[in-house]
């Protein structure tokens, strides 16, 4: 394997090339990023406002690719400058797992960004700050995200290994490999999309950020980012017979998330249960955040759109999808905080 592969070992030799003091004005937003340019960009925040973004390198895939998400949070500081141990309540958004779904890596990345514009800039959410901090992971799979760009751009699963029934394929379904109500898949179905490993956290993606979530503390809400189809889903998905202890409180935020979302530009969401929404499948993320690492307050967002496009949404979609995002999150933070002051 080359050593380029690796985030540590690429010199980002695009630092310093985008404007991060607008969101307007920033090209990076005018079109969707190889692997390497968002590594970049996320190096690039961390330069800008080092008081603000920490990258975290979160674990490594099996062709030795960093799992990097960005720690954004502000920090109250003594008298001599040092920053206090002091934290918020923490919102962790994660981009995508799928990685054909490149709309939700760059909506992450636009929300990131949307955290550290002036608060007088249309779109800013730098205020957000002042009572959360947040955890974004804008490609949690990026051996897949690379080979959409590099071989298949509708490719889905991670790029590891597997082997069943003595048939041998790359890949598994990171969204059906996570450890709470784990389904093992039939042999015959190794090579298949949906296929979800031998065993939970056998993808090495699945077993870093899980790790990552079980042992941060005060996260207080999680959002995992997908698409298509404009639905805005609480746990669970493993059973329909199944209803999460707080789903009214999941049922009245994902109400407002919605109404949210849609005041910017008319985008229609619908929410509700993701088995009742979508399907029923286990080893799904959202039920492993919100009943294995105690997030009461976890969704999957289906991002635009509803199927004209697809997969393959236009880059003039990227801005419009991040700002009524970004309107979705904001109102988020804001009902948390009205239940956990």
């Amino acid at each position: 394997m080359s050593p380029v592969n690796t985030l540590a070992n690429h010199p980002y030799p695009t630092i310093g090339t985008w404007n991060l003091t607008t969101l307007h004005n920033c090209s990076f937003h005018n079109s969707f990023h190889d692997w390497l340019d968002i590594s970049s960009f996320m190096q690039q925040m961390a330069e800008d406002y080092p008081d603000i973004v920490r990258v975290v390198r979160i674990g490594r895939t099996a062709e030795g690719r960093d799992i990097v998400g960005l720690d954004i949070g502000t920090r109250e500081r003594n008298k001599k400058g040092k920053p206090k141990n002091w934290r918020k309540h923490r919102t962790v958004i994660q981009g995508a797992q799928h990685a054909r779904e490149w709309i939700a890596t760059s909506t992450a990345l636009y929300f990131a960004h949307s955290l550290l514009v002036n608060k007088k800039e249309r779109g800013s959410m730098v205020k957000l700050l002042e009572r959360m901090d947040f955890t974004i992971i804008p490609v949690p799979n990026p051996d897949g995200y690379v080979y959409t760009w590099e071989h298949e751009r509708l490719w889905y699963k991670n790029r590891q290994d597997v082997v069943g029934g003595g048939t041998r394929c790359k890949g598994l379904d990171l969204n059906r490999n996570w450890g709470y109500e784990w389904q093992p898949g039939s042999d015959h179905k190794v090579c298949a999309e949906w296929y979800p490993g031998e065993h939970a956290f056998e993808a090495l993606e699945t077993r870093a950020i899980s790790s990552y979530l079980k042992w941060t503390p005060n996260i207080r809400a999680f959002i995992d980012l997908r698409s298509y189809g404009q639905l805005i889903m609480h746990p669970f998905s493993h059973s329909c017979k199944v209803h999460a202890k707080d789903e009214e409180n999941l049922i009245e935020a994902g109400l407002g998330m919605a109404k949210a979302l849609t005041k910017r530009h008319g985008t229609h969401m619908i929410a509700g249960s993701l088995c009742e929404k979508l399907y029923s499948a286990g080893g799904n993320v959202i039920d492993w955040v919100y009943a294995e690492a105690k997030v009461s307050v976890a969704y999957s967002v289906m991002l635009r759109d509803t199927g004209t496009y697809g997969f393959l949404l236009p880059a003039t979609m990227i801005r419009p999808v991040g700002e009524e995002t970004a309107d979705m999150v904001a109102y988020l933070a804001k009902w948390i905080k009205t239940r956990h002051p």
